[in-house]
């Protein structure tokens, strides 16, 4: 069910949104004490005296450590305890210390049911930015063959117009097994976005791209990126070409051509070097392969060896 980056960027993303959100309380938020005491909406008409000392209370909290069984405790307590798991979210919610946040998070990503799912839904359509990306992040527990998430991404994918939480988006979609019918929107709003002004977004694009094409005909998508202007592109490509085994003539050319150019970055020569190893080559072909792969150098400067065919 868990792709492995999906809590390293659920942190990296959580960073970046390191602000407590709103003044009003929502009924998941209330501290265990408050929770028998107070109806639903209570949380809406919240004294500062009340806000006070949920900010006791959260500072009072004891927080899992990541890796330790106190961590898998919190996780199966979470799983069997219904109003445990309330309190959990509505930490979550509040918490403004980065490395606490990040612990409930990962506790709610082990927890990842239905109830947890319903909140990362619910703050990821929030208009407050960091409401939303305290969503996004417990989204990212979730498979694609969710349907729920899955068109929860689709949808933003189609409406967002700031590049960076597009690139997050289009990052977000890590390929599951699903019928053609339900990846079809899928794909077809990752060829949009792969003529996108944005090198970022046309890069996590390609290499989506090219996950989820099924059909195995990525050659063309692989070489239109090949030859785009932007360099992260062009490596998303080299990419592509080495996850997909794509092979053709014109790849080949591409990859000799950015291998030989004195004018690519030292990486892109690099990457184009490596993945030409697994292309079939005529002596000339060769030749130009080693003089390319005699230029390389590693990421301190100096000269990096390869194979001989």
């Amino acid at each position: 069910m868990k792709n492995p980056l999906q809590f390293a960027s659920a942190l990296l993303a959580a960073a970046v949104f390191g602000g407590i959100v709103g003044s009003s309380l929502t009924r998941a938020s209330v501290a265990p004490q408050a929770a028998s005491a107070h109806p639903r909406n209570a949380s809406a008409r919240a004294t500062p005296a009340i806000a006070a000392q949920r900010g006791a209370d959260l500072a009072a909290y004891t927080y899992p450590t990541r890796g330790g069984d106190s961590f898998d405790r919190n996780i199966q307590r979470a799983r069997r305890d219904p109003a445990y798991l309330r309190e959990l979210l509505g930490n979550y919610r509040f918490e403004t210390e980065l490395d606490r946040r990040g612990a409930l998070l990962a506790v709610l990503q082990g927890v990842a049911n239905r109830d947890v799912l319903r909140a990362g839904r619910e703050l990821a359509d929030s208009g407050d930015p960091r409401q939303r990306q305290l969503g996004l992040d417990l989204l990212k527990a979730f498979p694609l063959d969710v349907a729920e998430v899955r068109e929860l991404l689709q949808r933003q994918l189609q409406d967002e117009r700031d590049p960076a939480m597009l690139k997050q988006l289009v990052d977000m979609l890590a390929p599951t097994v699903i019928a053609s019918e339900d990846a079809a929107p899928v794909l077809n709003r990752l060829d949009a976005l792969r003529r996108h002004p944005d090198p970022a977004v046309r890069a996590s694009s390609v290499l989506q791209s090219v996950q989820w094409n099924k059909a195995g005909d990525n050659e063309d998508i692989l070489h239109r990126a090949i030859l785009d202007a932007d360099a992260s592109v062009r490596q998303a490509a080299i990419a592509g070409i080495n996850a997909s085994g794509a092979r053709s003539d014109r790849l080949k050319d591409a990859l000799l051509a950015l291998a030989a150019d004195p004018r690519s970055d030292g990486e892109t020569r690099n990457a184009a070097v490596f993945a030409l190893q697994n292309f079939a080559m005529n002596r000339a072909e060769y030749a130009l392969y080693r003089q390319a792969a005699e230029r390389a150098v590693d990421g301190d400067g100096h000269e990096r060896e390869y194979p001989a065919r």
